[in-house]
């Protein structure tokens, strides 16, 4: 694999005449800001040791050790029905006292939120993120209470790493998605064409379809369907007949035997086209890079895309290679799920109850409107700055990071904020920088540093041992964690 690091060699002289690198910038922050859900101590001073391309290969061996939920064995063991089929999980939900319990959808979420927060395998958690969200099915509904967890499992994490084809493919067959988009339930005598519609605009080409390309990639579909115990069946007896043609796509659809064979031409056929190409490595551009990525970079990794027959890591070493990404520092903020993971991460806070912290994660997630899976709408959550940033968000942030600073959440272990020091300072001023260091991998600005000294009402050079940060180590930390510093992806 050609180096990643020059790029941001270059990006480093340059960010240092420009006015895009706000507050501060550096390269080791900027990457685990965007490609893990926070950074951590450890994994700076990795950075710092081996550099950028021995992080970027450790991550990519991380990924291919730890498939499915195998980030973080403890984590893992909190979702028993997350590798159980439909019908085990009802058979378990029933034995359990409610078979229409949404214990598996519970489960989802929470060992999401423990993977976003404490696997190994960062990068890999991060796409997981993004085509979950891009081949979005909403996970809290009642029509996939046993089967939105398999569908986490065996067609998001399981293609991840390899080619968006096969991944669509793997949607188009799964339960899960038909059941959510109606596919399930579309007959040749009522085509239903909510998912031939999705599949269009949202999992691949974009708004460039006609009204007929989608009645078209309905009627090609539909047939697929599920069996009495929510596996995925094919009924040749419900799929329609007679020629197709979508966006450039022709099939005879002659028999209705076909017409599964069929269907996954076309799917082929729409993952190769240009304008998924475009669609996807803009949304991938937007996840990584910024809100507004450009035209030149949008076209460099969409053509990634194609000349690696779709699959997706060609599209990350692209982004990565590119002097746009190496200087967005300030063009990505959070999302509040995001914001509150790498809370955890930085801070470093350790779990007496695996089960109550992730219970504890899991209300904290959905009171910030953004719990990991649940977005309602098959386009998945939004990511860009103007769709989370609020007077609310932003309180409910702030309350959150003193809650975890000062240790008051359930499942989570009692702790002194001064252990974020590292060493021992010897005054105020010295705390005040191992602080801002730990929490955000940066020394702070002579103003903002004077901003955080006004708050302790004291001089930098008050002795730690008169220091109020006795008492305000904690109230000290969450005022750095509520800052811009921590809110920027």
């Amino acid at each position: 694999m050609s180096r990643i690091w020059p790029s941001a060699a270059q990006a480093v002289k340059h960010a240092r005449r420009t006015a895009r690198a706000p507050l501060h910038w550096d390269p080791y922050t900027h990457v685990l800001s965007r490609f893990t859900f926070g950074p951590t101590p450890s994994d700076r001073r990795y950075l710092a040791e081996h550099g950028i391309d021995a992080w970027y290969r450790s991550e990519l061996r991380a990924a291919r050790e730890c498939p499915g939920y195998q980030g973080n064995a403890k984590v893992a063991a909190q979702g028993p029905l997350l590798t159980k089929t439909p019908a085990q999980t009802r058979a378990w939900l029933k034995a359990h006292g409610n078979e229409y319990d949404w214990n598996a959808m519970d489960q989802l979420t929470q060992v999401t939120l423990g993977l976003q927060a404490w696997s190994r395998a960062q990068l890999f958690e991060t796409l997981v993120d993004f085509f979950s969200n891009h081949l979005n099915v909403s996970n809290h509904n009642g029509d996939v209470w046993t089967t939105r967890h398999g569908y986490d499992h065996d067609v998001i994490r399981r293609h991840a790493l390899g080619t968006f084809t096969d991944m669509l493919l793997a949607s188009a067959r799964h339960p899960a998605m038909l059941l959510f988009l109606n596919l399930a339930e579309s007959t040749k005598a009522a085509v239903n064409e909510n998912y031939g519609r999705e599949l269009l605009e949202l999992h691949t080409v974009g708004l460039v379809y006609s009204e007929s390309d989608v009645k078209n990639a309905a009627r090609l579909l539909t047939g697929r369907t599920i069996d009495d115990d929510f596996n995925y069946r094919y009924d040749a007896s419900n799929h329609p007949t007679g020629p197709i043609a979508v966006l450039g796509f022709r099939h005879d659809n002659a028999r209705a035997s076909d017409g599964e064979s069929g269907g996954d031409a076309l799917l082929r056929y729409l993952a190769r086209h240009p304008a998924t190409a475009s669609h996807l490595a803009r949304k991938l551009c937007v996840r990584f890079v910024s809100d507004a990525p450009s035209r030149a970079l949008v076209s460099a990794v969409a053509d990634a895309y194609l000349e690696h027959g779709t699959a997706i890591l060609p599209m990350i070493t692209t982004i990565l290679h590119s002097q746009e990404f190496w200087e967005s520092r300030g063009c990505k903020v959070r999302r509040p799920a995001e914001n509150l993971i790498a809370t955890v991460r930085a801070l470093g806070t350790k779990v007496t109850d695996m089960g109550a912290a992730l219970e504890t994660l899991h209300w904290m997630s959905a009171q910030l409107g953004n719990a990991p899976l649940d977005w309602p709408a098959p386009n998945g959550y939004p990511d860009t700055a103007e769709d989370w940033r609020s007077s609310g968000t932003m309180l409910n942030l702030w309350e959150l990071h003193l809650g975890f600073a000062d240790s008051w959440w359930d499942g989570f272990a009692k702790s002194d904020a001064r252990h974020l020091y590292g060493h021992a300072p010897r005054n105020s001023g010295e705390a005040v920088d191992a602080l801002t260091r730990r929490l955000t991998g940066m020394r702070f600005t002579p103003t903002h540093r004077a901003a955080l000294q006004d708050f302790l009402d004291e001089p930098a050079r008050t002795p730690l041992s008169q220091s109020t940060l006795r008492w305000q180590a904690a109230p000290l930390a969450a005022i750095i964690l509520d800052g811009p510093h921590h809110a920027l992806r």
